[in-house]
């Protein structure tokens, strides 16, 4: 399992977010991406974590359930423009949440956009084709990150031994990514 917990509208509410693995298998009624998610189902997914997280889990009576898709990571910037047509954000490159990035991606998304579009000596197309070539190989990176993590915080038998030893020696600097904070900034005009 992983969760992530953040506190939200100035700190009044606090957002758990909590990515189990079901069974392959399960049938999931797709006609709609949001479920209620029964509260004893998630408390016995989380049965074996430590008592804080016990505690969190017992305070919420109401979950919402959304099931994650995969997608490959972006293989060129026709995946974000085509002529006069661009995807910003998710509907480009949805990732998973193992970096918490698809919010962050897609302000980039946005901000590389608006300067792309402010160049007025091209036509909407290449601009649209300038915000392509500028963002796509950072966002595929992304999205590869995401899920390589994804991989490591759900692997189990001796890959979790190992993922554990290396998380209590290195900590932090296990999972530091210098190159999505200190790396290319979106273009801004």
């Amino acid at each position: 399992m992983h969760m992530v917990q953040y506190p939200v509208q100035s700190g009044d509410y606090l957002n758990v977010v909590a990515i189990v693995h079901e069974p392959a298998g399960k049938a999931w009624d797709m006609t709609d991406w949001d479920h209620a998610a029964q509260a004893d189902s998630i408390r016995t997914h989380l049965a074996h974590t430590c008592r804080p997280v016990q505690d969190l889990i017992h305070a919420i009576d109401h979950w919402r359930l959304w099931v994650l898709h995969g997608r490959l990571p972006m293989q060129s910037a026709a995946e974000h423009a085509r002529g006069r047509v661009a995807l910003l954000g998710d509907a480009a490159h949805p990732m998973f949440p193992y970096l918490a990035q698809g919010a962050g991606m897609a302000i980039e998304d946005a901000a590389t956009l608006g300067a792309c579009l402010l160049d007025q000596g091209q036509t909407v197309p290449q601009q649209l084709q300038a915000f392509a070539q500028a963002r796509w190989q950072r966002n595929a990176r992304v999205q590869a990150r995401s899920a390589r993590n994804g991989q490591i915080f759900h692997s189990r038998g001796i890959m979790s031994l190992g993922r554990n030893l290396a998380m209590r020696a290195l900590g932090e600097r296990l999972l530091d990514v210098p190159w999505l904070y200190d790396g290319p900034r979106p273009r801004v005009a």
